[in-house]
């Protein structure tokens, strides 16, 4: 198995493709066709927006990008597609620093999506490719939980460790009685023991090692930080056809009773019946995300504290007129709303509700309050982008971005001002593979957004922020340090 780095967005002919994984050009027509079906190429047609992405500009029409994250297994050769925010590496002598920020990509995916096996099962409709994989990733993770599936026997032994059997004691022994009391020198005891010959025991022992083996020719082990699982070396094959193991299964699952046992043995009845095969025996096996976009949106709103779904009364302000009576409500209902009114034969009538501006972050710092003033009122916009500034603009946030977010500070205009916040930061955050914040600049709208007075901000601020610490917070479930925070709202 072969491993082979790409970067995401990269544009490839199948000339370079074919030259890049190692493969003939006619071999690169079938690994372009069923990495197009699958989502992980896309033909490109000169119709992408310009504010996409500045590596794609120069690219000619015809030519196929990656816009995927992940990796993808195809024959063999194992396709790691890296985020376009890592530097280009040689596609065969990945450096540790893009070894590294996979592994860690991999474990964000399974904190966004709860586990591997939910990502690789996250395919358009109709395809099956992925659910060979997904069900081994299930088996493993499974087996992480609980461990191997096991049925218990239980024996009657000689003075053994277990609970002794009074009943059974008294009926076989005879006892020596002093002061009126029977005493036993001798006791049955019941053993409660692992049936180590039990047919499904072995079988899912097979299947977990087989599994695990996959996994590590395939160099997935190491990506997702797998613990390798030998446990015998007997093979599934050994055990009979695929229908004699699935009917010693189901007659195991009728009897069965636990439910994490049901879901095991379920599992393995899909495996030896091959169930989670696709119709195209060459079809790659894929492990990733076309939209990892929205993958650094969730983790910017953990890493920044987002607070829209919050109640206004856990915001730790004290809430100022007329927003005191609206401790219940959430600061993402502030919002207010479009106005649509349906005009009839001689009066206009109010229609319902419509939707209304959701922005990505908003988060509260400082002593924000009615009483006391100050604070940081943030407005953030979490963007997939790797920007270009200069004499030449690319890659960052179009106008209609750049619009909403001085939308956003309207909209929360009346809530700022009753509480007293001394700032409001607006600002887009974007990736990078450095280890710092660094602010690479901003963007004003003169003569279209009316200029504003203190603490009202004319300027989108554009902040680059160190990916890894951002993912480390996102996966551990808390907030950028106070040192990183701080340098983009204060």
């Amino acid at each position: 198995m072969r491993t082979v780095y790409i970067r995401e967005r990269s544009f490839h002919s199948p000339v370079s493709l074919a030259r890049t994984l190692g493969i003939g050009l006619d071999d690169a027509d079938r690994y372009i066709a069923l990495l197009c079906a699958h989502g992980v190429l896309r033909l490109r047609t000169g119709d992408e927006p310009k504010e996409y992405d500045p590596l794609g500009e120069s690219a000619p029409r015809g030519t196929y990008q990656f816009v995927y994250v992940g990796l993808a297994l195809v024959e063999s050769v194992c396709i790691v597609v890296y985020p376009k925010y890592l530097p280009e590496i040689d596609p065969k002598r990945p450096d540790d620093a893009t070894c590294a920020a996979m592994s860690q990509v991999f474990r964000v995916l399974r904190k966004s999506d709860g586990s591997y096996a939910s990502i690789a099962a996250a395919t358009e409709e109709g395809m099956g490719a992925n659910d060979r994989l997904a069900l081994m990733l299930s088996l493993l993770e499974m087996y992480d939980e609980y461990g191997v599936y096991s049925n218990y026997v239980r024996t009657i032994a000689d003075n053994g460790s277990g609970n002794i059997s009074w009943e059974r004691t008294i009926a076989a022994n005879l006892p020596f009685v002093r002061d009126g009391r029977p005493i036993y020198f001798d006791y049955k005891t019941v053993e409660t023991d692992a049936d180590a010959s039990d047919f499904v025991t072995r079988l899912h022992r097979a299947v977990l090692t087989e599994c695990s083996r996959f996994m590590q020719e395939s160099g997935l082990a190491q990506l997702l930080a797998l613990d390798e699982v030998c446990l015998g070396d007997a093979s599934v094959e050994d055990f009979g056809d695929a229908d004699f193991m699935a009917y010693r299964l189901e007659r195991e699952r009728a009897v069965q009773f636990v439910t994490w046992k049901q879901d095991v043995i379920d599992l393995l009845v899909r495996y030896v019946r091959n169930e989670g095969m696709s119709a195209t025996p060459d079809a790659p096996l894929c492990l990733g995300t076309s939209s990892f976009h929205h993958v650094w949106e969730t983790a910017c709103k953990v890493a920044f504290g987002d607070v829209l779904a919050v109640r206004l009364g856990e915001l730790g302000i004290e809430l100022a007129p007329p927003f005191a009576g609206m401790a219940e409500k959430r600061l993402i209902d502030v919002i207010p709303r479009p106005e649509w009114a349906e005009l009839g034969a001689d009066e206009e009538r109010a229609c319902g509700k419509v939707a209304t501006l959701i922005p990505d972050i908003v988060t509260v710092r400082g002593s924000g309050g009615c009483a006391a003033g100050g604070g940081t009122f943030a407005i953030l916009d979490a963007k997939y982008y790797t920007p270009l500034l200069g004499e030449r603009v690319g890659g960052v946030p179009g106008v209609e971005s750049v619009t909403k977010q001085f939308l956003y500070q309207a909209a929360y205009r009346d809530f700022v001002l009753a509480h007293g916040f001394s700032r409001v930061v607006n600002a887009f955050l974007v990736p990078s593979c450095g280890d710092s914040v660094e602010h690479l600049g901003r963007v004003r709208f003169p003569g279209v957004i009316a200029a504003e007075e203190s603490p009202f901000s004319n300027e989108v601020e554009l902040y680059a922020l160190p990916a890894e610490a951002v993912f480390d917070a996102y996966v551990g479930g808390r907030e950028l340090d106070a040192a990183r925070l701080a340098e983009v709202i204060g």
